[in-house]
């Protein structure tokens, strides 16, 4: 395959041979979401996290009696109704780095997108 070279004025500045082994295949699109989804997830830490009900550092007794208060019902004051309270559903650590196999990340699926002519959607 055979393609024209440009300057950056948009002259001509002769051609290029390029493979067909991997510019003449065609583009695999489920390969390349997952090397952009591996590299976008390669940019987050993990390393968010708040306390949740278990790691608060209060007592887990019953606040005051059942009945007889005239108040609502309440058990422990490790509660997220509380101030003071553990975060309910709060963010934890965890890693969100899936692997990308070498063979999956190889450019070959996508060099052939960047021979073809850019179209407007």
């Amino acid at each position: 395959m055979e393609l024209k070279v440009t300057t950056l004025e948009g002259k001509a500045a002769g051609s290029v041979q390029l493979s067909d082994e991997i510019f003449g295949l065609e583009p695999r699109k489920d390969i390349i979401a997952r090397c952009v989804q591996w590299q976008l997830n390669k940019r987050q830490a993990g390393t968010h996290k708040t306390q949740g009900r278990a790691d608060v550092w209060r007592t887990g007794k019953k606040m005051y009696k059942q009945k007889g208060t005239g108040g609502a019902r309440h058990g422990s004051a490790r509660v997220p109704q509380f101030r003071g309270g553990g975060r309910a559903f709060g963010p934890v650590v965890r890693s969100t780095r899936p692997t990308c196999r070498r063979r999956c990340a190889r450019w070959r699926s996508s060099m052939p997108c960047r021979r073809r002519p850019r179209t407007a959607a």
